[in-house]
């Protein structure tokens, strides 16, 4: 599901993104809810890799229609954890249009 346009930021929890991840990359063994949302998502926490990267945002694209681009310069920044992504994906949301 696609949130709206008026939906507000808050929607976006790092929790809803963990049960994304888990669930979109089939991370067998991985439960959501144990997930620590602060953890790095590449080489530690859960060890994710580049492919993943594309996946997560394909899927994020689908769910909240925020489009995660390549090339960002901040995708370091942005891809750093869970919280970080939640918290990149509640501003774009924010953002006026």
């Amino acid at each position: 599901m696609i949130m709206s346009l008026g939906e507000h930021a808050a929607a976006v929890s790092a929790r809803d993104l963990a049960v994304l991840v888990v669930e979109g990359l089939n991370l067998e063994g991985v439960d959501p809810a144990g997930v620590d949302l602060d953890a790095p998502l590449f080489g530690e926490g859960l060890d994710l890799d580049s492919l993943d990267v594309l996946e997560i945002s394909l899927l994020v694209q689908q769910r909240y229609g925020v489009k995660l681009k390549a090339d960002d310069p901040n995708n370091e920044a942005i891809f750093a954890s869970l919280q970080s992504l939640a918290d990149h994906i509640a501003g774009v949301l924010a953002a006026p249009r």
